[in-house]
């Protein structure tokens, strides 16, 4: 249990008016936002507290919010706009599908990767001019360049430099397709909740024009949940032809790729070592897609990458 502080006056009375409301912090180490479980008899809610007022991030939730259900995809409803700083959402519990995953049985795992293709076909299917920003070119240097800073330090390999690094990271990106679909932009498995027989979307407000097979590889190559050979129930049917599948390979690299960033950031900047643990398989993932690749030009990733898990 965390301890509540510095709570917004809005969320506060929000609480008063409920008699005998209690309320517990929800874990959420890499969000800027805090969440929290208001609970009263039997009825339960969410609040998601921005660290900040901003109307302009409660509307782009709002927003985002609304294409998801209207394009029948399942996400929490939202309950109470309070003010520009709180929003009050539906309790859709805490079952990620990360931790469901490892107590389900076979038929209940391709029952919910069947229900996760179905919400890829759904995502990919919303009209692009519905997005308001870019998975571009120049937000994938920044994410390059995010891994050049925290990650490459931290995790040196003799005769590798992020000069050579970063060159190949360049070419990496320029070799991608332009973005042309609606994406989620964070399709994993600690943003899907098990509830109620289905699966419920989180953490969507920041989806964007992608490149086509983004949210797919992002589950695929999860780095908190190994699908092993489970996988192929999501890539069925994606690599029928050798360019389409080069691009898969090459989207789901720089993903990857990204992640580690991610994860060496949250780790040793931000003292979260738990992310840590994520860090070798995010590596086995890339070097699989390097093997795959078979790409010469790709020699310093293929030298880099497997001098980190000797």
């Amino acid at each position: 249990m965390f301890k509540v502080i510095n709570l917004p006056e809005s969320l506060l009375n929000f609480i008063a008016h409920r008699p005998g409301a209690e309320l517990s912090r929800i874990r959420s180490e890499a969000s800027r936002r805090c969440f929290y479980r208001i609970s009263w008899g039997r009825k339960s809610l969410v609040a998601m507290v921005y660290p900040e007022p901003s109307r302009l991030e409660v509307d782009r939730f709002r927003t985002v919010q609304k294409i998801y259900r209207n394009h029948g995809l399942r996400v929490p409803g939202i309950e109470a706009i309070l003010d520009d700083q709180v929003v009050i959402q539906e309790d859709a519990g805490d079952l990620l599908l990360q931790r469901a995953w490892r107590a389900s049985s076979m038929g209940e795992r391709r029952r919910l990767l069947s229900a996760c293709r179905d919400i890829l076909d759904k995502l990919a299917a919303i009209p692009p001019a519905l997005a308001t920003a870019r998975l571009d070119r120049a937000r994938q240097k920044w994410e390059m360049d995010f891994f050049l800073r925290y990650f490459f330090p931290r995790y040196p390999v003799r005769g590798c430099t992020a000069a050579d690094l970063g060159a190949l990271l360049t070419m990496l990106i320029e070799s991608l397709e332009a973005e042309c679909v609606f994406a989620h932009r964070d399709f994993h498995s600690r943003n899907l909740l098990v509830h109620e027989g289905g699966i419920v979307i989180v953490d969507f407000q920041d989806s964007l024009l992608a490149p086509r097979h983004y949210d797919l590889v992002s589950l695929a190559f999860d780095s908190y949940l190994d699908l092993g050979r489970f996988r192929e129930l999501l890539l069925s049917g994606h690599e029928s032809a050798t360019n389409e599948l080069r691009q898969l390979r090459l989207t789901a690299l720089q993903r990857n790729i990204k992640a580690l960033g991610t994860f060496a950031y949250q780790t040793h900047e931000c003292q979260h070592p738990a992310y840590g643990r994520y860090i070798p398989r995010t590596i086995r993932h890339i070097q699989g897609h390097l093997q795959e690749l078979a790409s010469a030009e790709f020699e310093v990733f293929t030298r880099y990458f497997s001098a980190l898990s000797k």
